[in-house]
């Protein structure tokens, strides 16, 4: 039996996207027949109790590596957690099995430097899957100089690790020239494998059929939905102001579900402009998501101008699984543009132009037949393109080689 070593600091029982998504590409694996390990750290959430460090759980085996840091948003336990969970990794790396193929995530980003160490001492292969380009996201937003001695360090070590890497794997088309240029690697190393959905309807769920469109009122209203983390990569001020904008028409509602680094600051805007056509609510269980999705007639997406090739927004695959027309507020080059445009799914306003936004907003609002036809065809483009199946086929196929 073929066996999968995944790497991972997020899995099994926490509930980030991350967590969510690759538990469900696991499944798929393993149901073709896969042996899948996961080295993994302790959960972010402390609802989740005290897992043990060994589990067996869904036919996966789990091995929690690090330290149970304890759960506080700072720079130094984020770093004790990083440097716990990475020693422990790399050992579990120098005694694994000979015959275990490894896949790493960038969830830490120093994921790829530990695999590129033990694969140069163990003479082992490794593939990666990167869902976020680091240091380059910190460059684009300003937040660390190119001339910054860490940035430059970091930089020469992704030199090196890519260099080793089998193959990586990418989110996002965009993603690949910002590798070519920035690392001089060939494009026979680099493999494009789109996000799926942590949740796959057989069939779109009606709006008024969700169990939200009762409990929050929603009624009578046209519903424009923000669902997802609110953090660095998404300019959700832009969004609150074009719900300021507009709350002059009685019957349009947001509603923002999720938290992140910048969901306080965009409530404080909120209040400040007096927004009263925003509905705030808090992440919910996996459980819920399916209805959660479905409670609405558009779905936003925000990714800032600076982010094309950086990251890509995984709450895209979510709206498509739905079965909803996608409003992405984003650069035209990014993965994100490309798959609206290319699957007429949606529109596409340029970030930060919040007339832009306004104006598509009103006309769908007016069209209630092409936000339709644009949900039908999102829907039958993630069933052709996007399921965590098609995933796993395509991801095996490459660890096959």
């Amino acid at each position: 039996m073929r066996t999968l070593l995944l790497i991972c600091q997020v899995y099994h029982p926490d509930t980030t996207s991350t967590s969510q998504l690759f538990q469900l590409l696991v499944q798929r694996l393993v149901e073709r027949g896969w042996n899948v390990r996961v080295l993994c750290g302790f959960p972010t959430q402390d609802r989740h109790g005290r897992p043990p460090r060994n589990e067996f759980h869904n036919q996966v085996t789990i091995v929690r590596c690090g330290l149970r840091v304890p759960l506080k948003n700072n720079f130094f336990y984020r770093s004790l957690s990083y440097i716990s969970f990475c020693t422990g990794v790399f050992f579990k790396l120098l005694v694994a099995p000979r015959q275990c193929v490894w896949l790493g995530l960038t969830n830490p980003p120093f994921n790829i430097h530990v695999m590129a160490m033990a694969s140069w001492i163990r003479r082992h292969r490794f593939y990666y899957f990167i869902q976020d380009l680091h240091p380059e996201g910190l460059l684009a937003l300003n937040n660390w100089s190119q001339r910054n001695p860490i940035v430059r360090l970091w930089v020469f070590f992704n030199h090196i690790a890519y260099s080793k890497a089998t193959t990586l794997f990418v989110l996002g088309r965009d993603m690949i020239p910002l590798l070519e240029r920035n690392y001089q690697l060939p494009l026979s190393r680099i493999a494009y494998l789109p996000h799926w959905s942590p949740v796959e309807p057989r069939y779109p769920m009606p709006f008024e059929d969700s169990r939200f469109f009762g409990e929050w009122e929603l009624k009578g209203k046209f519903i424009i939905q923000y669902a997802g983390n609110m953090g660095l990569w998404h300019d959700i001020c832009s969004l609150v102001q074009t719900a300021h904008g507009i709350q002059h028409e009685n019957n349009i509602q947001f509603v923002f579900i999720g938290d992140g680094i910048r969901k306080n600051a965009a409530m404080q805007l909120a209040a400040k402009l007096g927004v009263t056509n925003i509905l705030w609510k808090d992440f919910l269980p996996l459980d819920d998501l399916e209805e959660s999705l479905a409670a609405c007639h558009v779905s936003l997406i925000s990714l800032r101008q600076e982010l094309e090739g950086i990251a890509v927004p995984c709450k895209l695959y979510g709206i498509l699984a739905t079965g909803r027309a996608v409003v992405a507020q984003v650069p035209a080059d990014s993965e994100i543009a490309l798959t609206v445009v290319e699957n007429r799914c949606g529109v596409v306003v340029e970030p930060g132009n919040t007339h832009q936004l306004t104006r598509a907003l009103l006309h769908l609002k007016n069209n209630p037949d092409d936000v339709e036809a644009m949900g039908q065809r999102a829907f039958l483009a993630y069933q052709s393109k996007y399921t965590a199946s098609s995933a796993a086929e395509s991801l095996e196929q490459f660890l096959a080689l």
